[in-house]
């Protein structure tokens, strides 16, 4: 069994997911330590977003 395949497998005993997506450099941060966090505390959940114009928050639950 290769390095990549026992890492993966204990992820996955984590119960994480691995998942590929494409995002705009602009955001990739702010995806990585949402997902980062999320990962660390299975609690937590994205519920909302906010426009960089208007400063206002978006609900993902509409």
């Amino acid at each position: 069994m290769s390095r990549n395949k026992k890492y993966e497998d204990a992820k996955k005993k984590l119960g994480l997911m691995k998942i590929t997506l494409w995002v705009s450099s602009a955001h990739s941060d702010d995806i990585k330590l949402a997902a980062a966090l999320m990962c660390d505390d299975h609690h937590l959940t994205i519920g909302c977003l906010r426009d960089l114009r208007t400063n206002r928050f978006v609900s993902l639950n509409k």
